[in-house]
């Protein structure tokens, strides 16, 4: 992981509780996604696929209204335009092809959200490209030059190159943490693939422990920090997974709790 001081991390003065957001409109054509219309009224914001790993036209303007109906914020979830691996397979682009495809896929979603009147939150990059960002800096600064230009946050792993490519191209950095896919016993996010399954009732600790002391039990099952000790931050869950809803619930449960206690006054 980069070491960020205090001092030169980008500033976070957009939360000011635990939120939890989920990847939606992860659907395409006759292909079914997750069940969007039951998590909705659980989460505080939607990641909407740009129909890159997943989504199309028609999902993404349905998945739009949808959080508009519930008051969810909306943010944009860009991922490797590599439908039948779903974004989690290695892509090899060029940092211009990179920059061309994060424009071209947010700026697909952002007309969208402009048809609905509906405001861009922020910018989450899906699957293997997020995981790649958080250590791979030519993939990472393409991507982060391009979500410059939508003058949104971004949400991201503290700690890594996403916080510091944030703060070179002045994007404001929301830190984000995951509890049903792990970390390594180094506080690297694994992602889906190098994961082990986790329970709802985990979920639901993970959360606690997350949200009061800002550690979380890697892959094998050792505690580690992952840098949202003492402050607020989004918790990311996937709408994919067999008990999504039940994850959802679970983490609902967790953040709740955890607000009440430290941001009531919020």
């Amino acid at each position: 992981m980069v070491n960020l001081s205090t001092s030169s991390a980008a500033t976070n003065s957009q939360l000011t509780r635990v939120e939890i957001n989920v990847d939606c409109g992860e659907a395409f054509g006759l292909w079914e996604g997750g069940p969007d219309e039951e998590l909705m009224p659980m989460i505080d914001a939607a990641n909407i696929a740009c129909g890159g790993h997943a989504g199309d036209p028609v999902i993404m303007r349905r998945t739009v209204a949808l959080a508009k109906k519930h008051g969810i914020k909306v943010g944009a979830h860009p991922g490797f335009p590599d439908k039948a691996g779903f974004g989690r397979r290695v892509l090899a682009m060029s940092a211009e092809q990179a920059y061309a495809e994060m424009l071209f896929q947010v700026g697909a979603l952002k007309a969208f959200l402009d048809e609905a009147d509906v405001p861009l939150n922020h910018i989450k990059p899906h699957g293997m490209w997020y995981i790649m960002m958080q250590n791979n800096d030519d993939v990472n600064d393409a991507a982060m030059r391009a979500i410059s230009h939508f003058k949104v946050p971004v949400y991201g792993l503290p700690g890594t190159l996403h916080e510091f490519g944030a703060k070179k191209y002045g994007i404001p950095f929301i830190p984000e943490a995951f509890v049903d896919v792990n970390y390594s016993a180094e506080g690297v996010l694994l992602g889906v693939p190098g994961s082990r399954k986790m329970e709802p009732e985990e979920i639901y600790s993970a959360t606690k422990s997350l949200g009061l002391k800002g550690m979380v039990p890697a892959v094998n099952h050792v505690a580690v920090d992952v840098g949202v000790r003492d402050k607020p931050f989004t918790l990311c869950l996937h709408s994919d997974f067999k008990t999504c809803r039940e994850n959802v619930t679970a983490a609902r449960k967790a953040v709740d709790e955890v607000n009440k206690e430290l941001y009531s006054d919020a």
